[in-house]
């Protein structure tokens, strides 16, 4: 009895030593497998980095030629400065975004797309430039945007045939100040609907004066005429000049002013003729005793 226990004890010590034997087999092939992968990997990385460096140092890679679209009033020469790109630099390594941020700085550029272009070895700058709406008197003339932004001191190259922007002051406007920017794009506001409208051609718009206690005030560049708008409802108010206008126009000369400020009317105060006006004149000489003439 105790050899046969003897027996099973040797078989058991086998059996375990065995099974042990086998799932030390098992871990040695995944830890093979691991380090395996880990050195193809390793492999690999090293690789594609030496092939990296290798590219950034390539000839070919370098920038071949640099094509600027979009220039009207800025000249490929200013952006070229800007954007600092240097002809041996890698095209793969420059940063493009740097690149459009370093022309966004020129007063002209509203946005400026870097793009790559390999099959020409190229680097392609696409240029969105601001329009200038109007003209705004500060301490001194500038151009304004459709964004309400003052971009630039007007020169004697840039346009001036356009509508100006008065009433407001350099500080405020620099400030951003919340009422002078309402009453810019208010301002603006009012010459996109001329603009869309047959009552007055933006040609005719000689200044509109922006005050924080009167709103917008328009003046026509023929006789002069001055338009009241006020603020706020601006599409309404032109609705109604553009039904008087043709008339009123005839009489530009009588007229002293229009006021829109009243709801689904207008208010017209026309001028006192100049007989009428000496005659009152006399009257009051003749009054005080001293005789006219």
């Amino acid at each position: 009895m105790a050899g046969h226990n003897r027996i099973r004890a040797k078989q058991k010590i086998r059996r375990f030593q065995g099974e042990n034997t086998g799932q030390l087999w098992v871990w040695a092939g995944r830890i093979g497998k691991a380090a395996l992968s880990l050195i193809m990997l390793a492999s690999l990385t090293m690789l594609g980095f030496t092939a990296y460096q290798y590219f950034q140092r390539t000839a070919g890679l370098k920038v071949g030629e640099i094509k600027i679209m979009g220039c009207v009033n800025v000249t490929e020469t200013e952006l070229l400065n800007l954007s600092r790109i240097d002809f041996r630099a890698s095209l793969m390594n420059l940063d493009l975004k740097e690149v459009s941020n370093r022309l966004a700085r020129h007063p002209w550029v509203e946005k400026a797309t870097v793009r790559r272009d390999w099959s020409r070895m190229a680097l392609i700058i696409e240029v969105q430039e601001r329009v200038p709406l109007a003209l705004i008197l500060l301490n001194d003339l500038y151009l304004l945007d459709r964004h309400g932004e003052v971009f630039k001191k007007a020169g004697p190259k840039d346009r001036i045939d356009l509508p100006v922007f008065t009433g407001l002051q350099y500080r405020e406007v620099r400030a951003r100040d919340k009422e002078a920017m309402s009453l810019i794009l208010q301002g603006l506001e009012l010459l996109e609907l001329l603009g869309k409208r047959k009552v007055l051609t933006l040609r005719q718009v000689s200044e509109i004066h922006l005050s924080k206690k009167d709103g917008l005030t328009l003046f026509t560049l023929d006789k002069g005429m001055l338009i009241r708008l006020g603020s706020g409802k601006l599409s309404e108010k032109i609705s109604l000049l553009e039904k008087v206008l043709p008339d009123l126009q005839q009489r530009s000369k009588d007229v002293e002013y229009v006021d829109l400020n009243y709801p689904r009317k207008v208010v017209v105060k026309m001028k006192e003729r100049e007989k009428e006006k000496e005659k009152e004149a006399v009257n009051r000489s003749w009054r005080r005793g001293t005789p006219h003439g």
